[in-house]
């Protein structure tokens, strides 16, 4: 499986922090055993350009090796 944070923009980077970096760094395989789970680290860090408080959206996605997508799940970051 390929597993990826989308792009968040505006001075945020993400990203995974187990797994094998795809080509182009924006993607990591992850090994799944079938019908299992597993859980994936990632790394949110905002540059000093991030405005403070100022929910950003950020989304994670996978993609199966049959290429059919996992649904995606999302969530709010903000710097304090």
């Amino acid at each position: 499986m390929t597993v990826a944070a989308q792009p968040v923009g505006g001075g945020w980077a993400v990203r995974a922090e187990q797994g094998r970096e795809e080509q182009g760094g924006e993607a990591t395989r992850i090994r799944v055993p079938a019908g299992g789970r597993i859980g994936v680290n990632f790394t949110v860090r905002a540059q000093s350009s991030v405005p403070r408080r100022i929910d950003r959206r950020l989304a994670f996605g996978a993609t199966l090796d049959d290429h059919s997508e996992v649904p995606a799940s999302v969530a709010l970051i903000h710097l304090r």
